[in-house]
């Protein structure tokens, strides 16, 4: 049987808020050169030159996004970007393919195979030489933010970067257009293709940026240049990587490194890192301590929603949120005090009220908390797009929370399918350990595990209960698949978290 998903959330890349709603007859009134970079802007800004074209011609196709990395999705009009990536791959070895769908120009930095496979074919194809096509990539996305100034916020964090970036540019959006990456746009690749979906409606720019190495989130940060920088959280996460929290942490403070002078920095309070590396920043805090600049008060966690006061420096109001996990209510301080603090280049604002309304309608992501409704009357809570310590806490204390299905029957019982949580180091078996403690001291009815490293958690879970909990363990995420008809019933509600090497999507596959 096929999923039925509730209220999937579409991915987007920019919206109009109310307050341009003449926005959209904006358009017949900018030229080419006011939606993109021109040649020379885009020549000067990485110290290129152009071989073929002039100074004045816009780099792109007929509209935001006109720019492509792959001659395989590449449409006619739009600019090839002839990448050198790892692993031997280089976009200059498909020049002639992006010649033989008609591009609109090519930006190169291997002279000898544009001359070779291009310019003795089509000699007046728009060209620009640069010395480097990722970093060039980079520096023209810094000038286009420069040249239209929308107000940029940069996050990172071991966990709900993308939660926080969602929520941000849901709330700003009901009054700004705002761009925001789609999907996984968060690296040194897919965060400047992000910024040329800019346009100068846009008023706001909410930019996740991710890293597997120290030295990453400074690049994001150096081409973003935000006016506020946002860590979520520090905790453990790729640490095969890191090889430890604090290298973790030293990582994702990289994103002040591009702050404007006038920034702001958002960090959580309990942290001693925002102690550490927010010394002389002032940063604005968030947390469940009303130390915090943006904290809690009356908190009800109920079956589908959490409710609380939440205090700011720009007062105090009610909210209610949809989700029932403490680390749900984290990110929506991180995003509350980072809405409070949105200011546009013409000075708007908003309201604390504005925000508490629009906390309340926030979407869920897809693969992040979502929950799909099986036509057998089982529920799943879908979070496997990824895991790691903080976040697995986070899912299973929500799971112990629910006691009916969203449809309001009481539910059989609870499962929660867990797979290995990868790149954590070489404390990755503690890891794992202690969070099978935590399932153990759980209300949680059925455990079923998948993959080497999971079933430390199946073993921990029992040793701490002194019993076999139901469910079972798999090697693989094919076996558990090919199980789950015979394991579950009509009415269970189904956690299932791994991370993203997993596969999990596979276990929705099934006649169950």
């Amino acid at each position: 049987m096929r999923p039925i998903r509730f209220s999937k959330a579409k991915p987007f890349i920019s919206t109009t808020g109310r307050s341009q709603e003449n926005g959209s007859k904006r358009k017949d009134i900018w030229n080419n050169n006011d939606m993109y970079l021109t040649m020379g802007e885009w020549a000067n800004a990485c110290n290129g030159r152009i071989l073929t074209g002039t100074s004045d011609l816009p780099v792109g196709g007929d509209g935001p996004g006109g720019l492509s990395i792959d001659t395989r999705k590449i449409s006619a009009g739009q600019w090839f970007i002839a990448l050198i990536g790892k692993e031997g791959r280089d976009g200059h070895n498909h020049l002639a393919d992006a010649v033989a769908k008609d591009v609109g120009g090519l930006v190169v930095s291997d002279v000898r195979k544009y001359e070779s496979s291009v310019r003795k074919y089509n000699p007046d194809l728009p060209t620009i030489l640069v010395p480097d096509t990722v970093e060039s990539l980079a520096d023209a996305a810094r000038a286009l933010l420069d040249k239209f100034s929308p107000f940029v916020i940069a996050i990172t964090g071991t966990v709900g970067k993308t939660s926080v970036k969602e929520s941000v540019a849901h709330i700003a959006s009901l009054l700004f257009p705002v761009l925001k990456n789609p999907h996984n746009w968060n690296t040194e690749i897919g965060l400047p293709l992000t910024v040329f979906e800019l346009n100068p409606q846009h008023k706001v720019a909410v930019l996740e940026c991710a890293s597997r190495g120290i030295g990453q989130i400074r690049q994001l940060s150096l081409i973003a240049r935000p006016d506020i920088a946002v860590i979520t959280a520090i905790g453990p996460g790729h640490l095969s990587e890191f090889g430890s929290i604090d290298a973790v942490a030293r990582a994702k403070w990289e994103i002040i490194d591009g702050l404007r002078p006038d920034g702001i920095v958002i960090a959580p309070g309990n942290s001693p890192y925002t102690k550490q590396f927010g010394a002389g920043l002032n940063p604005v805090t968030f947390g469940m301590d009303e130390t915090c600049d943006v904290y809690p008060s009356n908190i009800e966690f109920d079956q589908f929603e959490t409710r609380c006061e939440i205090h700011t420096p720009a007062g105090a109001a009610s909210i209610s949120i949809p989700s029932t996990g403490s680390g749900d209510l984290m990110n929506t301080l991180c995003a509350i005090a980072c809405c409070i603090n949105i200011k546009t280049s013409d000075g708007q604002t908003l309201s604390l009220d504005e925000i508490a309304n629009a906390v309340g309608s926030i979407p869920q992501i897809p693969g992040r908390h979502e929950k799909i409704f099986r036509q057998s009357g089982i529920e799943v809570i879908f979070d496997a797009y990824n895991s790691n310590p903080l976040s697995l806490h986070n899912a299973l204390e929500s799971l112990a929370r629910r006691s009916v299905l969203s449809d309001g029957t009481p539910i059989g019982r609870r499962v929660a399918i867990l797979g290995d949580m990868l790149e954590l180091g070489a404390d990755e078996e503690i890891y794992h350990i202690e969070a099978g403690k935590l399932a153990g001291s759980l209300p949680i009815d059925m455990l079923i595990t998948v993959g080497p490293l999971a079933s430390l958690i199946r073993e921990s879970a029992e040793d701490s209960r002194n019993e076999r909990i139901p469910g079972g363990h798999f090697e693989s995420t094919h076996e558990c698949a090919s199980a789950l008809p015979d394991l579950l019933n009509p009415c269970d509600l189904v956690l299932m978290k791994a991370s993203r090497a997993l596969a999990f999507e596979i276990l929705l596959e099934g006649d169950w």
